[in-house]
């Protein structure tokens, strides 16, 4: 799970970086910028200007900041965005960057979201910080997939007679997760009609990008075939992932609401 703190040190860091009237110097005696970074925070979850440093230099590792030496006095220098640095701190969408402020959009966004998925989902991004794209991957594949596969048994009752089989379809480990794809979608184009437009609008679309997803990371990624996974396609993939994600969990909302069995 992610911490319970609504503003992450890594999101204020940016947030303040990118406002003016703020003391961004590094100081000496006193840390002008790292105490503002604190002050943000209340007095009981208020984290420790060492913990405030260390993230610090960890965005300047992955190359969000920089420190400006146009100072003749080292104490002026000052803490400043790169261009990387100054996206991730406007980007309202979602940016895997800023991995707290990912996952805290993911559930923001997503309030159904269950256990499972949000523990895949934050561990892709985890491996994504960490440079360890192609394991990103595979973990945002299972998190889809099990997305996914929460999204078709809620169908299962509304589906009625047509869900029948699919129900026993989907309990069955055996079969790949493609077949349950293809069996969900066939048997939901023909009631389309039926769902609310802003469901029916892109449905087509949602699942393509699912299903391209899947393959990626299920098939090529998650299995031994050598295929290596670069930064800027798990980037747009978790970029995807939490766009349609929330389509996906209105959609299953939907099938819980409006099945015979709740309505």
């Amino acid at each position: 799970m992610i911490p319970s703190v609504i503003t992450t040190i890594q999101s204020t860091i940016l947030g303040l970086l990118s406002q003016s009237g703020v003391d961004k110097r590094l100081g000496r005696g006193r840390h002008y910028f790292t105490e503002a970074v604190s002050k943000e925070y209340s007095k009981e979850n208020r984290p420790s200007l060492d913990l405030v440093t260390q993230t610090l230099w960890s965005l300047l590792g992955r190359g969000f900041v920089y420190i400006d030496i146009s100072q003749s006095a080292p104490e002026n220098w000052e803490w400043r965005l790169t261009n990387a640095g100054t996206s991730a701190a406007r980007d309202e969408q979602f940016n895997p960057d800023d991995p707290e402020r990912y996952l805290l959009r993911l559930q923001s966004n997503v309030p159904d979201i269950t256990p499972l998925v949000l523990m895949y989902a934050s561990e892709s991004v985890r491996c994504y910080t960490n440079e360890s794209h192609l394991a990103s991957a595979v973990m945002l594949g299972v998190a889809s997939e099990a997305a996914f596969l929460e999204v078709a048994q809620a169908s299962v009752s509304w589906l009625q007679g047509a869900g029948e089989k699919l129900g026993k379809l989907l309990s069955n480990p055996r079969e790949v997760y493609v077949k349950k794809f293809k069996e969900f979608r066939k048997r939901l184009e023909p009631r389309k009609g039926e769902l609310p437009p802003e469901l029916a609008d892109g449905m087509s679309l949602t699942f393509d990008s699912v299903l391209d997803l899947l393959r990626m990371s299920r098939n090529e990624a998650g299995h031994p075939t050598g295929k290596s996974v670069s930064r800027e396609d798990q980037y747009i993939a978790l970029q995807m992932f939490g766009r349609y994600l929330q389509k996906l969990y209105d959609l299953r909302s939907f099938f819980l609401k409006a099945s015979p069995a709740t309505a």
